[in-house]
């Protein structure tokens, strides 16, 4: 689960930089990419917040089974 917590934002940052097209910017303050999987600013900080609570998620099961 910790690895997968560490993968997560880095996946969805290619995501948005690999569907990236600036020809269909219309606007300067538009986030490209949003129409295809919604990673725009706010995809992103929802998949780092999920990051983090899947890491420490998976630090607080690793302590739990280390105690045993």
């Amino acid at each position: 689960m910790q690895m997968a917590g560490l993968v997560i934002l880095p996946a969805a940052i290619l995501l948005q930089l690999i569907f990236d097209d600036p020809d269909t910017n219309q606007s300067e303050l538009e986030r490209t990419g949003q129409d295809v999987f919604g990673f725009g600013v706010d995809g992103l900080l929802v998949a780092m917040i999920f990051g983090v609570c899947v890491f420490y998620l998976g630090r607080m099961i690793e302590g739990y089974t280390s105690q045993s």
